[in-house]
């Protein structure tokens, strides 16, 4: 299957399918499973496949994803660490020379392809940005540098095996946007994530509602599929969709995905927070699914805090929605004959 195809069936499956899985925790979960320390810069968290406890981990949690799709028969979507360096960035390190991006990207590939039953129904993306740090909304650029910053970036994911993009968790509107029209002057399926606190904004203050209708408006012929935030409590989004500013149709119909942290703590509490809290996984994926069920999110995964035994219970639920929608389906196959003789 080519590039494009590949990005053609991701935007097919994810419009046709009622929920579609994403990974739950790496990072943080390699931490505290296996490296047990902050990634270093200057790859950071892109760094890891460089190294052997960090590679070890990306193995382990990579198969523990995919061997939870494969079980309930469930689409996933994967996404590796990798990150575009500039010539100076790794200069006189061992990644001088190093495509990066391609490193950590073809590992995932190799592990995905281990698994022929549940291949085809694995895609694969990459993160783009953000450019400053996710917890301090005034640290990245305007929405013009970000534009032209990303802009490089863009091109070269074109022409890459990646079946789509997304930004970084980002907690500003002007690098977001400027992302999105970068990204939007591509062919690649792609789509923008936020970082919010329950009151409903970002952290820079702008309402979710305002952020989707900008950014929809920036972007032309082609807009993101959807939106989404990462690493926030499912707790805390549905405070945020219960705003009356975000009880709009662009957000019931635009904001559609949620990488749910497995702590209903605020974004400040968790910086660089010592020690790692997470809700019961059981209830964790309950607030999950409340959030499909109440508001329409059908991108469902997991954030830091989150692991096997999250993942798990989110996706005994979601097999739970899919079963009870082919059992309606073939309850209307069924029905259609017998109107038919009757009529």
């Amino acid at each position: 299957m080519t590039t494009t195809q590949r990005r053609e069936k991701f935007k097919k499956t994810f419009a046709k399918v009622p929920i579609m899985m994403l990974q739950g925790s790496v990072g943080e979960r390699i931490k505290r499973n296996f490296t047990h320390q902050d990634p270093t810069p200057p790859l950071k968290l892109a760094g890891l496949y460089y190294t052997e406890n960090g590679h070890r981990g990306l193995d382990a949690v990579f198969h523990d994803y995919i061997q939870i799709a494969q079980k309930y028969d469930l689409p996933m979507i994967l996404h590796p660490y990798s990150k575009f360096t500039t010539p100076s960035m790794g200069k006189g390190t061992y990644w001088e020379d190093r495509d990066v991006s391609a490193d950590n990207l073809n590992h995932c590939r190799s592990i995905v392809d281990g698994y022929p039953a549940i291949r085809d129904q694995i895609f694969i993306g990459t993160t783009m940005g953000f450019t400053g740090d996710p917890y301090n909304p005034f640290s990245g650029l305007d929405e013009e540098e970000a534009y032209l910053y990303y802009t490089d970036h863009a091109k070269k994911l074109e022409t890459s095996m990646i079946d789509h993009v997304r930004n970084g968790l980002t907690p500003s509107l002007p690098d977001a946007a400027g992302c999105a029209r970068a990204l939007s002057e591509t062919s690649i399926p792609y789509f923008i994530t936020f970082l919010i606190r329950k009151d409903g904004k970002l952290m820079d203050g702008t309402w979710l509602s305002e952020a989707i209708d900008y950014i929809d408006a920036k972007t032309g012929d082609h807009p993101p599929m959807f939106y989404q935030v990462n690493c926030v409590h499912p707790r805390n989004v549905m405070s945020a969709l219960d705003k009356r500013r975000n009880r709009t149709n662009a957000v019931r119909e635009r904001f559609l995905g949620l990488e749910g942290n497995g702590s209903p703590l605020s974004p400040e509490e968790l910086d660089n927070s010592p020690v790692v809290y997470s809700s019961p996984a059981d209830e964790w994926a309950d607030e999950m699914m409340k959030l499909h069920k109440d508001y329409g999110l059908k991108l469902l995964g997991g954030c830091c805090g989150t692991d096997h035994d999250h993942m798990e219970q989110l996706a005994i639920r979601v097999r739970q929605v899919y079963d009870e929608q082919m059992a309606e389906q073939k309850a209307e196959q069924k029905a259609e004959p017998a109107a038919e003789t009757t009529e």
